[in-house]
């Protein structure tokens, strides 16, 4: 396993419940076992999807990926284009994305 110095965490709201649940139940949909090892092979590290539980009124999921480093981050970003956004031409939501290097953990 090499080292996760790039992190993208994103948050995507939804309109319903309804299209949360969707989106959530689709992820196998998305991602095939063979896109997942596309990915991995480009050096992403890992990936979780979380159902944000906290926020009353809110349909919230929180997308967590990590890269090996700034390339692995711009060569998924073409791999996320190609198999996984023509999917989200069907679901109406608000996207909030924030980037970083890891500067402490432990």
């Amino acid at each position: 396993m090499f080292e996760v110095n790039l992190i993208n965490y994103t948050t995507r709201d939804f309109i319903s419940k309804a299209e949360l649940e969707l989106f959530i139940s689709k992820q196998d949909t998305f991602y095939t076992k063979e896109v997942i090892a596309e990915f991995k092979k480009a050096g992403l590290a890992r990936r979780l999807v979380t159902k944000i539980w906290n926020k009353e009124g809110a349909f919230r999921v929180g997308i967590l990926f990590e890269y090996k480093g700034e390339k692995a981050y711009k060569d998924c970003q073409k791999l996320l284009e190609k198999h996984i956004l023509p999917y989200f031409k069907d679901f109406n939501t608000k996207v909030v994305g924030s980037r970083g290097i890891i500067v402490h953990e432990f």
